[in-house]
């Protein structure tokens, strides 16, 4: 599936949708899909549903809608209720700090806009799920570190989530997020020094299913990580 035909799925949805839903839901796009990044195959479709009604018998009358984009093998929508979305902020405060960053409505009101995530929460959550990424990778090391097509499957599997960190990390320092992986890390140079460059280097070859990773890369790219562990674990709120 191209991007073209992305578009043409995404769009035969929604319209789809308008008639078996509730006519006050929201859509949005949101993540690669709508930064611009969306690589076919290896990207997730990131898509919203915010409806009124979330109970049992209101979500059998979506499956009709959601048939085809399942049979597509795209990634199935994130459907919340509005009440239930309006109190997400402090469960999901990474998930939400990205989508601000890149998101389209396709439907109905602006869910997103207003919804504020406190500093605390995303810190907590950041430091949270980098420690666990790390750990992870530095199982992978251990495993296939002399294995640079194995460790290129690792790095390029694990990248795309880990950017979103990073973007966030910048977020939460007053920073602009970046708009591709570059920017990204540019943002961070100052905490991560010369390891920074691992990242956007792995970054670049998410398209590619057959890369081999060389092992000093991959020992750079953990290195980053857990600079930006220990960077996140030492940010006070409203203070570097």
């Amino acid at each position: 599936m191209d991007r073209g035909e992305l578009d043409k799925a995404i769009a035969e949805l929604v319209t789809q949708l308008d008639g078996q839903t509730d006519p006050g839901y929201s859509a949005v796009l949101y993540g690669s899909a709508a930064r611009g990044d969306w690589i076919a195959g290896r990207s997730d479709v990131n898509l919203m549903l915010v409806v009124e009604d979330a109970s049992p018998g209101a979500l059998r009358q979506l499956a009709p809608a959601l048939a085809a984009w399942h049979k597509r093998g795209l990634t199935p929508p994130l459907i919340i209720g509005r009440g239930e979305w309006q109190r997400a902020a402090d469960v999901f405060p990474i998930e939400i700090t990205d989508m601000r960053l890149a998101y389209r409505v396709l439907r109905g009101l602006d869910p997103v806009g207003d919804v504020v995530v406190e500093p605390g929460e995303l810190r907590r959550a950041l430091e949270s799920e980098l420690r666990g990424k790390l750990v992870r990778l530095r199982q992978a090391y251990v495993r296939f570190g002399d294995v640079a097509v194995t460790l290129g499957g690792f790095a390029t599997s694990s990248v795309p989530a880990l950017l979103v960190l990073l973007r966030c990390t910048n977020v939460l320092l007053g920073r602009a997020a970046g708009e591709n992986p570059k920017e990204t890390m540019a943002a961070l140079a100052v905490e991560l020094g010369p390891e920074a460059d691992a990242i956007v280097e792995i970054a670049g070859h998410r398209r590619d299913s057959k890369w081999q990773c060389p092992p000093a890369t991959f020992a750079r790219y953990l290195e980053a990580v857990s600079r930006t562990v220990d960077l996140v674990d030492h940010l006070q709120r409203g203070a570097r």
